[in-house]
């Protein structure tokens, strides 16, 4: 192809140059003597007859004339008809077929841009789809966070409304309200208490086998025996004790044990049942000294009902809770076990609902005695973040308990505090009273 263009441009080179040649044409070149061939002689050759030494003596003006009218046929052949009918037309074919192919190359090259960029394009959409199966693919470390804290609300706000209720109720029993056992005074605190001993707590191995006569009419189960004292096996020791005061059902052995218990820790001995008499003078006026002696009587109480909303706390933290995330659990511990634990078993350590405190303790403490838990954690990116998200969520509701339980222990030590000045802040305002 190149030495075809380069042959054509020779050509088009010799008809250019032959087209720009004087349309005379001379028959011959007139050389000077001695120096033919060096010098062109003027336009017409009759002007340097006598000056050329070379010329043909044959020579005649008809025959000059017929070589010019030679040269010009010629000439008008190589143009009009060589150059002008066969040259410039195939010239022009090969220029449009040049130009055919070039389109059709820059049509080759534009076609392998659009692959380029339709395969770039598929490969993105390939890489994101490979990174999204990969991000999202479900992790079952992260799973069984989720499925743990599931129903972990709920059990939370369980465990407020039981915890309210508690402390009502044994503020109300303080108080001699109507509706509790001691609404005639400690008379009826005491017989309720002792039936519910005998009934519920009695053990005959107590005051060295002396508690024969006293506990041979009850039905006291040995299990149940001192859980009304025992404070490690009624509330700490248990994960979940069996205690729910929402429903309107029978009392649970629970409940029993930790009401009683709540009544030999606060107010063992409740106050006097004090008569309408007790707050009149002599002249039946409303007394102003069984008033004051009566708000210290209630200001006792209130430092008492700080203790009572902290027992009141502990005992409904490990009440049970929801029933979400019991399967769970259960599966955890029976996985934890080498599968050796029985359902029953599981359930005699953790309970049939779990409490709050039960979760949490498996969110922020069992789950990570696995050494599943560990290996899981060579896993994708993505959901090893995910999973230490989760994790600082439990860490913070842990962190939340521990402040909410430093609150309670604050308030106990000011109480106590305020308790032990009492005497030095009367002692004071008696000096006062006195200087004044």
């Amino acid at each position: 192809m190149k030495k075809i263009i380069t042959l054509l441009l020779f050509i088009l080179t010799l008809v250019i140059g032959y087209l720009e040649t004087t349309s005379t044409a001379h028959a011959h070149w007139c050389r000077p003597p001695g120096s033919c061939g060096t010098t062109c002689c003027p336009a017409k050759v009759s002007e340097c007859q006598n000056a050329c030494s070379c010329v043909s003596d044959k020579e005649t003006e008809k025959t000059i004339q017929h070589i010019t009218e030679e040269f010009i046929k010629h000439r008008n052949w190589m143009v009009n008809t060589y150059f002008k009918q066969r040259i410039l037309p195939a010239m022009q074919m090969m220029t449009a077929q040049l130009n055919r192919i070039a389109l059709l190359q820059v049509q080759i090259i534009a076609g392998f841009f659009d692959a380029k960029h339709q395969l770039e394009t598929q490969r993105l959409f390939q890489t994101l789809t490979a990174r999204a199966h990969k991000d999202y693919h479900p992790s079952d470390g992260l799973c069984r966070v989720g499925t743990f804290s599931r129903s972990l609300a709920g059990s939370n706000e369980k465990s407020n409304m039981d915890r309210f209720a508690m402390a009502e109720f044994m503020v109300n029993r303080a108080v001699m309200g109507k509706d509790s056992s001691a609404y005639d005074g400690s008379g009826s605190d005491e017989e309720v208490r002792l039936v519910n001993f005998i009934q519920t707590h009695c053990s005959d191995a107590d005051n060295n086998q002396n508690l024969s006569l006293l506990c041979r009419k009850g039905s006291a189960d040995p299990k149940n025996a001192n859980l009304d004292i025992n404070y490690t096996r009624t509330i700490e020791t248990p994960k979940t004790i069996d205690v729910d005061f929402l429903k309107d059902e029978a009392s649970t052995i629970d409940e029993k044990s930790v009401i009683a218990l709540s009544k030999n820790l606060f107010a063992n001995q409740v106050f006097p049942k004090v008569s309408k008499n007790n707050f009149m003078n002599a002249a039946g006026e409303p007394s102003q000294v069984a008033g004051e002696v009566y708000m210290d009587t209630r200001s006792y109480l209130a430092k008492q009902s700080v203790a009572m909303h902290s027992f009141a706390s502990i005992a409904a933290l490990k009440a049970k809770g929801e029933e979400g995330a019991q399967p769970f659990i259960y599966a955890l511990l029976n996985e934890m076990g080498g599968n050796a634990l029985s359902a029953k078993q599981i359930m005699d350590d953790i309970g049939e609902a779990p409490s709050y405190n039960a979760q949490m303790e498996v969110l922020t403490k069992t789950l990570y005695q696995r050494p599943e838990f560990y290996s899981d954690l060579y896993d994708k990116p993505a959901n090893v973040m995910r999973k230490q998200v989760a994790i600082q969520a439990a860490t913070l509701m842990q962190k939340r308990d521990l402040y909410d339980s430093f609150l309670r222990s604050e308030m106990s030590l000011a109480v106590m505090l305020e308790t032990l000045l009492m005497k030095q802040q009367s002692e004071l305002t008696n000096e006062v009273v006195r200087l004044q």
